[in-house]
């Protein structure tokens, strides 16, 4: 349940940031009637997630899956990343004629096209975060979503709307040009982090070539404590400017001749004003909370310590019965003085698999194991029980062995070519 709801907040939170800064934008521009084109793509985005659900479940498509989520990391990166191009250069116009108002968005565009280009990044980018949390939480409870692991995502998916709501509503008295400054420079962190989870989901699976250093430089900032923390640091920035903004104009003054009701106005703007900021405060402060300390507990990766086997009669033999079924154990072999490590797995069937420890892309970096899928210890790519032996990517290189009387067993010849992976 906590699992699920983690996941669900982390997603939602992320595109609940990025279209409350579009919202707060077309409210303090003058441009709120194109807000609807926003909500639409909202709905058409939540409508399209829920349908990716049900086809992944009645397709039994496997939810780790390289290709479409390193597309859709990749299409949101370049997508906000044109935003804040797009805030950069009309930032002096927002700085020194605010009280114009924008007449457009994006200069010479029409109001359709303008509202139809909302309607598509707002798709595209809640619909990354629907796929994803789709995708992670078909991952963390392998297709099996209960009860209780839906009630979980509910409380996560409805923590977030309120953020949304609370943060565009707290937001809409500050100081447009500090708000921009900042948010800014939120999306443009966002921007990258997105583009490198792409480019680390194309490089697993050998469609980009990458070296081992840049894997775990890039799988330290797509990992899930790196960014969580990343995501709080996003949310916690601009929060703050409203916090800091509010504070100073805390105190409207009254105009002169001002009368009762003009002034019992201004003292109920000011209070509504004052219970957005603190319903804001106070949600942010329990997300932080909640994936701070997620974040904080660290990661429940295990590493089990290789087995030493020796050769009896040309082959090193693993007996079935030492074998706990879905967890990873490994095993070392002295080849001419280099330790060659193997990986072995033991299935629900009473199948087996066996694969070096050590991969093309990563080298001898090795593989943990979280939960139900083991981890590169290098760029940290979750690679699935059931693909170990089948090689390709970052999946651990085959190793072929074979299963005689309860007993796997690998040839020294086998093992003594496998030294190069480990020199």
């Amino acid at each position: 349940m906590f699992e699920s709801l983690v996941i669900t907040l982390r997603e939602g939170v992320e595109a609940a940031l990025v279209v409350g800064i579009i919202l707060t934008y077309l409210a303090k521009t003058g441009r709120a009637t194109l807000n609807r084109w926003v909500y639409w793509g909202l709905g058409a985005a939540i409508i399209a997630s829920f349908a990716f659900a049900i086809v992944l479940q009645a397709l039994n498509i496997d939810p780790e899956n390289e290709y479409l989520e390193g597309t859709l990391l990749g299409t949101a990166g370049i997508l906000v990343a044109s935003l804040v191009v797009w805030m950069w250069r009309v930032s002096k116009s927002i700085k020194t004629d605010v009280e114009k108002k924008l007449g457009t968005i994006v200069t010479g565009e029409s109001l359709r096209n303008q509202g139809l280009g909302l309607l598509g990044f707002t798709f595209i980018m809640v619909f990354r975060e629907g796929a994803e949390t789709v995708l992670f939480l078909m991952g963390a409870t392998l297709g099996r979503f209960d009860l209780l692991s839906f009630i979980g995502g509910a409380i996560g998916v409805g923590l977030a709307v309120f953020f949304a709501i609370f943060f565009i509503r707290g937001s809409l008295r500050i100081n447009l040009s500090r708000f921009f400054a900042v948010t800014s420079i939120v999306l443009l962190v966002l921007a990258v982090k997105l583009i490198l989870g792409g480019l680390h989901e194309f490089a697993e699976v050998g469609l980009i070539p990458l070296t081992p250093w840049m894997m775990a430089f890039i799988g330290f900032f797509v990992r899930d404590n790196t960014s969580t923390v990343i995501l709080i640091v996003l949310l916690l920035a601009p929060l703050l400017v409203i916090l800091w903004d509010a504070r100073s104009r805390e105190i409207t003054p009254a105009t002169e001749g001002e009368t009762a009701v003009e002034r019992r106005k201004r003292l109920a703007v000011r209070r509504q004003a004052q219970v957005w900021r603190l319903s804001l405060g106070v949600a942010s402060l329990f997300i932080v909370a909640t994936m701070g300390g997620v974040a904080l507990a660290g990661t429940s990766l295990t590493d089990p310590e290789p087995i030493p086997v020796t050769a009896v009669n040309g082959a090193a033999e693993v007996p079935i019965a030492g074998l706990v079924e879905g967890k990873l154990a490994k095993y070392v072999f002295n080849a001419d003085g280099v330790d060659v490590r193997f990986l072995v797995v033991r299935y629900a069937d009473g199948s087996v698999s066996t694969a070096l420890d050590a991969c093309q892309i990563c080298g001898a970096k090795g593989y943990g194991q979280e939960g139900e899928m083991s981890i590169c210890k290098n760029c940290n790519a979750p690679i699935a029980m059931d693909t170990i032996g089948q090689g390709g990517g970052c999946n651990p290189l085959p190793l072929t062995a074979s299963l005689e009387n309860d007993t796997i067993v690998v040839t020294v010849e086998e093992l003594t070519q496998a030294k190069p992976n480990f020199e």
